[in-house]
């Protein structure tokens, strides 16, 4: 495939440059660094072009003369429900604790420190407040419900727990896989909900820890805890807050075992990082070679476009036309359209009733429904991705 400009595009793209990640490489700010987090759409080659929002490299594909991606029963196109699960308790002394602890080990001085045992005591407080409450998360099974009920099913990530992560950020999740909580109306551990989701016919994926977006080992050990608390493989990941770095963690991810990535999106946007929907296989920039992890790219946030303090900033009605919009020209082309929604929204109404109104809507389209799991398998055939657009 040729520059982007052979399909009447008047700006010179080259597609395996793009779908390579070169492009992305280049942008880098020069203080890309472990600390950093990743620099977001405005860096993106597409923005400026004002592309952000078609899928121009499947259009070109199919311009000229590629086939669309054939899905189960006939349907147009797919849909890719995935939830990060950050939170699994809004009010959890342990959990909150362990962060406190950490940040005291970590204090730069005296007067941080102080403040870190004051919060202690607040936190203290706080548990003694809602001890005979049930805490408003612990309510995953709505999920399930209500995705059951436009016959889907969607990938949870999981953190591997607080123990398995060698090196924790302030930005990591906090709780341990043998935390208490309710599920569906049954006291249980993190990880025998964990369990009985995946039992019901859901994914689980890892959502490993900031700092192993470029550690193969740290993340096999994560991998690892997650697979034993799960007593089952996972085979998906997406790192957390997107920490992504394209010239080093495909081959980590491909490294450390994992088949389906599906971090390749926006945290402040909506749209096509890559200029696709279709799944494809990332590329080692260093070996100059195509891996055998294969990219579910996602598209749509919820906090992208609801956060109030960041990204697009809108309300419940605009954001389901942003929903609208994408999801038209991901059916022209016949792709996968990915949604991620974190659990915790469920306790924010304008959030939760924006996804109950999405799935309404894509069920009403006709969508097929999976998770990033059931999407992979479904377009990779004979031990390749079909509909290959990287041609070497």
């Amino acid at each position: 495939m040729g520059p982007l400009g052979d399909c009447h595009y008047k700006m010179d793209i080259d597609l395996k440059k793009l779908l390579q990640g070169r492009y992305e490489a280049e942008r880098l700010p020069k203080d890309f660094s472990p600390e950093r987090i990743v620099p977001d759409f405005a860096f993106n080659v597409l923005s400026p072009l004002g592309l952000l929002y078609r899928p121009v490299v499947d259009e070109a594909y199919l311009a000229d003369g590629g086939k669309k991606p054939v899905w189960p029963e006939g349907k147009p196109f797919a849909v890719c429900l995935t939830h990060d699960v950050d939170l699994v308790s809004l009010h959890s002394f342990r959990q909150s604790a362990r962060k406190r602890a950490e940040n005291i080990r970590n204090g730069l001085s005296m007067v941080t420190k102080a403040s870190i045992l004051v919060g202690f005591g607040l936190d203290i407080v706080k548990a003694i407040k809602h001890a005979n409450k049930q805490d408003p998360l612990h309510c995953y099974e709505r999920w399930l419900e209500v995705e059951e009920q436009v016959g889907a099913r969607s990938t949870f990530f999981f953190w591997p727990g607080w123990n398995a992560v060698s090196k924790h950020h302030h930005t990591d999740c906090t709780y341990e896989l043998t935390d208490p909580l309710v599920f569906d109306g049954q006291k249980c551990t993190v990880a025998e909900m964990i369990r009985e989701i995946n039992r019901r016919g859901w994914e689980i994926g890892l959502h490993p820890s900031w700092y192993s977006f470029d550690d193969a080992e740290e993340l096999k050990r994560q991998k690892a805890a997650l697979e034993v608390a799960l007593d089952h493989n996972v085979v998906s990941v997406r790192q957390h807050f997107l920490h992504y770095d394209i010239r080093v963690t495909p081959r980590v991810q491909a490294e450390a075992g994992f088949k389906y990535d599906s971090t390749l999106g926006f945290n402040d946007n909506v749209g096509f990082r890559f200029g696709t929907c279709y799944p494809w296989r990332l590329y080692d920039l260093h070996e100059k070679k195509k891996l055998s992890i294969v990219e579910v790219p996602f598209i749509i946030q919820d906090g992208a476009m609801l956060n109030p303090l960041k990204g697009m900033r809108l309300d419940k009605d605009m954001a389901f036309q942003y929903v609208e919009q994408i999801t038209e020209v991901v059916e022209q082309v016949g792709g996968v359209l990915t949604l991620l929604w974190h659990p915790n929204a469920v306790i924010n109404p304008p959030w939760w009733h924006l996804y109950l109104r999405t799935l309404e809507y894509l069920k009403q389209k006709n969508a097929w429904f999976g998770g990033v799991r059931d999407v992979a398998e479904t377009i990779v055939h004979d031990g390749d991705v079909r509909d290959v657009r990287i041609n070497e």
